[in-house]
């Protein structure tokens, strides 16, 4: 297997910042969404609970992103890559307003390994996140 260092690319920040970004903004809204309605029934906070199933979740596909990086062979499901993030087409506007934008590598465009990469970083740091914030609430 190769290092990730070997693999990494510049182009690749982009793609990681905005999987980073989605997955944890929507997390956050479920585990929030989830305190709101069940603390009303149970009298106390669940927020730290809901992080630390949002860290374990987070840390069970960082795992599932690893073994596929290092070339095992899982089953089907676990094999897909889901990109919730697609991006709209515009109704509106020519060609020409954006002709002097630089082109963004999207994350359709890379292949598995480099998927693999983003998804492994974004997991890992949404994990991470998501656990020091359980750690430190009370």
């Amino acid at each position: 297997m190769k290092k990730i260092k070997e693999i990494y690319e510049p182009y690749m920040l982009r793609p990681m910042i905005y999987m980073t970004f989605t997955r944890f903004v929507l997390a956050l809204f479920i585990t929030l969404l989830a305190d709101f309605f069940i603390s009303q029934n149970v009298g106390h906070s669940v927020k730290k609970n809901g992080f630390f199933i949002c860290a374990f979740v987070f840390a069970l596909l960082a795992v599932i992103a690893w073994l596929r990086l290092d070339g095992v062979k899982l089953p089907q499901l676990m094999m897909m890559r889901i990109n919730p993030s697609k991006k709209p087409s515009r109704m509106y506007g020519d060609m020409i307003d954006h002709i002097e934008e630089r082109p963004g590598i999207a994350f359709d465009d890379l292949d598995d390994r480099e998927k693999d990469i983003c998804i492994l970083a974004a997991n890992l740091f949404c994990c991470f996140v998501f656990l020091l914030t359980a750690l430190i609430l009370k």
